[in-house]
């Protein structure tokens, strides 16, 4: 630079440092000015069209588009890995609060970081768990009068192949079944429900008081038939699979998928989360009631096999059982008490342990860009009765491949609306215990701002039909998604999940059918029974016209191995593929829809089918007790009337275009997803707090299904089945609070509501 050019920068009174900054600058503004004329290319469908003369924009090569979000899911997963992730996950049993399930608590943390997604937590709760007692484990002894053995259960399941051979296995137990001795004599009582013990006690008058009962397995929550064995005064109860409910094949484990005659059940048969600490969470500083006084199961209980049941049932006395409740042993059913010859007596022994043990979920999160305050939830539970290949881990293995697709798709931009979060619930076996108070922690927030919980409780428990539980807000969801996923069978006609799953149905609808009774069976329970969350559970199974079994054969036992998973589950792993495809375009779509396809329609349907139900079995009997059933049909007739007047003003919002549109959207949003909390009653069912759903709730005779208006039907079936007709008052209360909540909900839908 010259003499003469300096003394001009003088003069001008700038010098060489100003000079740089506006020559910085310009640069900075011709690069932000070429990064919007490109970034309305992209945006602008007419800019790649080229115009006359222009031979550079002629020549110029179209920047290649970006794949779609759904695209990219379907393309990314990954069998291998998801195989590989259930051959680590499967490697040692992983019952919570036990080294195994300790460790796989940090594989999946360790996994998650690595994935890239936002955030991944851990959230420890310090609850009262139970185990079972590995030097003195519990046993079914037939005695003599004189106390020879002549008979024992086994005291763990014998390994049948090198997977089933494992010094970490648990012995047998139902964990929260009371430690204790049962010696009364031995009654059969079917499958144990309500109306078994009533056919017993009524029809047969037999009194129950003291006596050891066994039953089959199935129908209900096995914790709801040691309730009723202590309701009838029971001293203990003994359950078995039998044959005809998990045994339909020529031969079993390791040969085929069916359960072996030394193959049983584990299960919780306690309720849903600490007992410590009811309803509120199990948090450092939380008060805790005595153990002394959780009111819980006071009567031991145990599991054994069919192949023990067998020596038990064979010497029964007393009159032959009914027809229907015969099950496949090479036996004659009978009903007892006590056994034909007697000299025989029976002993049932129990020495489980209850100790504070910490539990753990792991969580993960990808923050929304535009409702980063707005929550799509994925969970599924990591803890298994031993290893688990199906229930849960077949979905944990899932649930960490969707979670790596998911990081590789926010490592080149692609971010969700709304935040998604990713949960691997820790204890759901002993009894929803990780979700349940991760739940009643953040209970305000979630009631709030949760949009809608996916659970898969596990992904495939037989390669042929999905299968699904929903809020009635989640169906079209659920269906839109279906219809984007391919068919996992691909000699099939069928092209999408959706024709499949509408082929292998069976059902007569126009579309395939779905189930609103979600019951309390798996981590979606507390999100919806509580916090009014809309939920989803969903898996693959078999065709229920071929084998009518009431679950997959071998579930809870040892020998849910992997290689039983790779051999008769899903070979190749092509459903649990889709599994995953379909837990993630799920989940995109509703984290990104300008406006939720929550349809309320589909609600007013169900209720005022329900409605119709109940005037059906119970309408005369209300009529001469006058119960006010006029009133809840209006009800629910007025919620007919505004869900239907709600979607029409919807759709003519969104026909439109304004600037007004993002707070129409959410406004719009934020009734839909407060739609399902309308049916949440603070103070609960009657007896039962912690269950506050109106309209879906577990049965009070079996956790596992749903009652719809849980109130009345448990009512009901009271006053009926136990001539309780002091309850017609309470009846009559249960009608009126869920004539109160549909209105309730049908003022949620209007503009102003007041």
């Amino acid at each position: 630079m010259t003499i003469d050019n300096e003394d001009v920068y003088k003069k001008a009174g700038w010098g060489r440092s100003q000079y740089a900054v506006v020559f910085v600058c310009s640069l900075l503004f011709m690069g932000v000015g070429i990064g919007i004329g490109y970034a309305v290319g992209r945006n602008n469908s007419n800019s790649n069209i080229p115009q006359a003369g222009d031979t550079a924009q002629e020549t110029a090569t179209k920047p290649p588009r970006s794949p779609h979000p759904i695209d990219t899911i379907l393309s990314s997963i990954n069998k291998d890995n998801i195989k590989q992730n259930l051959w680590k996950y499967t490697s040692r049993p992983r019952m919570s609060g036990t080294p195994g399930g300790y460790e796989l608590v940090q594989i999946l943390q360790e996994a998650w970081r690595s994935s890239g997604i936002d955030e991944v937590r851990v959230t420890p709760y310090d609850v009262l768990m139970s185990y079972p007692n590995r030097t003195n484990p519990n046993r079914v002894q037939l005695l003599t009068s004189s106390g020879q053995l002549i008979f024992q259960s086994a005291l763990f399941e014998p390994a049948l192949d090198s997977l089933s051979n494992n010094s970490e296995i648990i012995p047998p137990f139902n964990a929260y079944a009371a430690a204790g001795i049962s010696e009364g004599d031995l009654v059969y009582v079917n499958y144990g429900r309500i109306e078994d013990f009533l056919y017993l006690t009524q029809n047969m008058s037999i009194d129950l008081k003291g006596k050891t009962l066994i039953a089959r397995y199935g129908k209900i929550f096995r914790g709801d038939k040691v309730k009723n064995a202590q309701r009838f005064n029971a001293s203990g109860i003994i359950m078995y699979t039998d044959p005809s409910d998990f045994n339909r094949g020529n031969s079993t484990y390791p040969d085929s998928w069916w359960m072996p005659p030394s193959g049983l059940q584990r299960g919780t048969v306690g309720g849903d989360g600490d007992p410590l600490t009811p309803l509120y969470p199990a948090t450092d500083y939380a008060y805790r009631v005595k153990e002394s006084d959780v009111s819980g199961i006071k009567i031991p209980a145990q599991p054994i096999s069919y192949g023990d049941a067998q020596h038990f049932l064979s010497e029964m006395g007393g009159e032959e059982a009914p027809l229907e409740w015969r099950g496949a042993l090479p036996i004659t059913y009978r009903i007892g008490p006590g056994f034909r010859n007697s000299s025989l007596k029976m002993r049932l022994e129990v020495n489980n342990f209850e100790e504070k043990r910490t539990v753990e979920n792991v969580i993960g999160y990808i923050k929304g860009k535009t409702e980063p305050d707005r929550y799509i939830l994925l969970g599924n539970h990591h803890d298994a009765w031993v290893f688990g290949a199906i229930d849960p881990l077949s979905g944990t293995a899932v649930l960490t491949e969707l979670i790596r697709v998911f990081g590789e798709m926010l490592k080149s931009g692609t971010r969700p609306d709304r935040t998604i979060v990713f949960c691997a619930w820790g204890a759901e076996e002993h009894g929803l215990i990780g979700s349940t108070e991760w739940v009643e922690e953040y209970m305000k927030v979630l009631y709030e701002r949760a949009v809608a919980y996916l659970n898969v409780d596990y992904a495939v428990d037989y390669n042929y039909v999905l299968f699904a539980g929903t809020s009635p807000l989640l169906q079209d969801s659920l269906y839109q998604a279906t219809k984007q996923v391919p068919n996992p069978d691909t000699s099939s006609s069928d092209k999408t999940l959706y024709d499949a799953w509408k082929t292998r149905d069976n059902s007569n609808d126009l579309e395939p059918s779905v189930y609103y009774s979600l019951g309390s069976g798996s981590d979606m329970a507390t999100f919806y029974q509580r916090a009014g969350v809309p939920s989803i559970d969903m898996w693959f199974t078999y065709d229920e016209n071929k084998w009518d079994i009431l679950s997959y054969p071998v579930y809870h036992s040892a020998y849910e191995t992997v290689y039983l998973y790779e051999n008769f589950i899903d070979p190749g792993y092509s459903y649990t593929a889709t599994m995953a495809k379909l837990w993630g375009v799920l989940a995109w779509n509703i984290a990104n829809e300008k406006v939720l396809k929550f349809d309320v329609r589909r609600y007013a349907t169900a209720i005022n089918k329900f409605i119709g139900n109940l005037k059906t079995e119970f309408g005369a009997k209300w009529t001469k007790q006058n119960v006010n059933i006029g009133a809840l049909e209006s009800a629910a007739q007025n919620l007919t009337t505004e869900a239907e007047n709600f979607h029409q003003k919807v759709q003519s919002l969104q026909a439109t275009s304004s600037a007004a549109n993002v707070l129409q959207n959410r406004m719009i949003n934020d009734k839909l997803i407060q739609f399902e909390r309308a049916f949440i009653d603070c103070e609960g069912l009657p007896g039962r707090p912690m269950y506050k759903h109106v309209m879906f709730a577990p049965s009070l005779y079996d956790s596992y299904s749903d009652n719809s208006f849980p109130g009345i039907v448990d009512t009901m079936n009271e006053i009926e089945n136990q001539n309780a007709t002091a309850k017609w008052e309470v009846l009559k209360q249960q009608v009126s609070i869920a004539t109160f909540i549909i209105q309730s909900a049908a003022n949620t839908l209007k503009e102003v509501g007041l």
